[in-house]
């Protein structure tokens, strides 16, 4: 049962943080470029999957970087496209259904990615929010 604390919390917990971190840093450093908060968080995690990769040890970190894109590069252009319900809502209906089913066992890099990119696709909205009432 240990274990599977231990999957949940490095594979719920540490994207959405890694989530939160980024879009708050992206809205922080608005007065020094145009580009939307959203949209250059998502690119921006592509960029340090490397360290959600090892912070969770996910394994091979060409996978897990596979993974990552395959799911916030789609969704950096939904919000290009502009904001709506379906921004927020597919992440997250996703990631529950992900964050309960996957948990039990492990799995292999690239669905490790996946599920990561879901967990901060979905939590840079909480974290706008957080950092709006906040900052």
């Amino acid at each position: 049962m240990g274990d599977v604390l231990d999957l949940k919390f490095r594979h719920v917990i540490w994207p959405t943080t890694f989530g939160i971190v980024l879009i708050s840093a992206c809205a922080a450093s608005l007065e020094y470029h145009r580009f939307p908060p959203m949209i250059l968080c998502l690119v921006v995690a592509n960029l340090f999957s490397p360290v959600l990769c090892k912070l969770t040890r996910s394994g091979d970190i060409k996978e897990h970087a596979i993974g990552l894109a395959l799911v916030c590069i789609p969704m950096a252009i939904f919000w290009s496209i502009g904001s709506s319900y379906w921004n927020i809502a597919i992440p997250f209906m996703v990631w529950v259904w992900q964050s309960a089913s996957w948990s039990k066992s492990n799995q292999p890099p690239i669905k490790y990615g996946v599920w990561h990119g879901f967990g901060i696709a979905f939590s840079i909205i909480p974290g706008a929010m957080l950092f709006e009432n906040l900052f």
